[in-house]
């Protein structure tokens, strides 16, 4: 999650632009990415640190050198420091960007907060205004004394039947970095009591970086993040990401909601890793996923480093992949492909299609 002031990467394959296809990485020094088709174009953001930017594109190949534009700077110093993981949603009909960050004083930690936006076509174009931090009520936090307000990577869930709510980082009763889940009220924008529902209880997801290479950490220890909804058909997954940044082995795993009571953790089956290093890519981490332009095809957007010690800072580049669902609706991830490696256009790009196509 750790991110700088962003650099030019060297010695990656340049964008080409492509009748058929288009390349990877889609985006340099971008990592925590996520995106919308709207209006004709690709929306994408990702951690810039000390604002939040949209860059968009009618192609994936164009995402490179697209129009980037600043869509929030915040003069508050209680909270304007270390912004990461921004996410457009479009929720009630208006354009929402969840987002993390921190203030310039000791004891303004990360929360987790929100911006809101406008009603219009695509969210570049909007006005945003800040909405509110996203922090359980006292005692239904995080840490031994239920009262951590530490809060990362907020992103927006969706259960049929069941409600929306607000997933994020946290610290658990151990302080441990764990994934969380509480109720949601897009009305009053207020949530309830944060539950954790993933610790890093896997040996991939224990991997930390000591400055001269990777280590495997003690039992006990590790940290999961980054959630981010997935759905297909009927079924409703959470992926998230696993072991430091700073390691190569920060990679994805998958949460499957079984059916039960969303804030249980026995409502989650937990599989992992689902992506992972290969073919010159390396901490294939923090991810979402956005449907192509006709909304036929669900794509996996991520970032990397061609570092195989990894990296958590100003070399991570944005990545986009297809989805396909095996035969009992899985979602099957594959491999980072290489840079090499032309890549079909998601369907519907250079048609008329106008609508909206995220996750939410």
């Amino acid at each position: 999650m750790r991110s700088f002031k962003i650099l030019p990467v060297l010695g990656l394959l340049a964008q080409i632009k492509h009748s058929i296809g288009f390349y990877n990485p889609i985006r340099q020094g971008a990592a925590d990415p996520a995106m919308v088709w709207a209006d004709g174009n690709y929306h994408l953001t990702y951690t810039s640190d000390t604002h939040i930017q949209i860059t968009r594109s009618p192609t994936m190949g164009g995402l490179n050198k697209g129009e980037t534009k600043t869509v929030w700077k915040d003069p508050d110093t209680t909270r304007n420091r270390n912004i990461w993981a921004p996410e457009i949603h479009r929720i009630n009909g208006r354009w929402i960007i969840f987002y993390s960050s921190r203030g310039q004083n000791a004891g303004e930690g990360f929360r987790t907060r929100f911006l809101r936006g406008c009603d219009g076509p695509n969210p570049s174009d909007c006005t945003y205004t800040f909405g509110g931090n996203l922090v359980a009520p006292e005692g239904q936090r995080g840490g031994p004394s239920k009262n951590d307000a530490h809060s990362i990577d907020g992103s927006y869930l969706k259960i049929p039947g069941k409600g929306e709510y607000h997933i994020l980082s946290m610290h658990d009763e151990n302080g441990l970095t764990s994934i969380g889940i509480a109720t949601l009220d897009t009305n009053t924008w207020k949530v309830g009591g944060w539950n954790v529902i993933c610790r890093p209880d896997q040996p991939w997801e224990q991997f930390d970086g000591d400055g001269a290479g990777s280590k495997v950490l003690s039992s006990g220890k590790g940290l999961v993040e980054g959630p981010y909804a997935l759905y297909h058909d009927n079924d409703v997954w959470l992926s998230y990401s696993g072991s430091d940044c700073s390691t190569p082995q920060y990679a994805l795993g998958l949460l499957h909601y079984n059916g039960g009571d969303p804030l249980k953790a026995s409502s989650w089956d937990k599989t992992g890793p689902v992506l992972s290093s290969a073919n010159g890519h390396y901490g294939t981490g923090h991810n979402s996923f956005f449907k192509s332009p006709d909304g036929t095809e669900v794509w996996n957007l991520f970032h990397a480093t061609s570092n195989s010690e990894g990296h958590c800072g100003v070399n991570r580049y944005t990545m986009a992949q297809k989805l396909t669902f095996d035969t009992h609706n899985n979602p099957v991830f594959g491999k980072p492909l290489s840079i090499e490696t032309e890549i079909t256009h998601p369907s519907g790009q250079g048609k008329n299609v106008n609508n909206s196509t995220g996750l939410s």
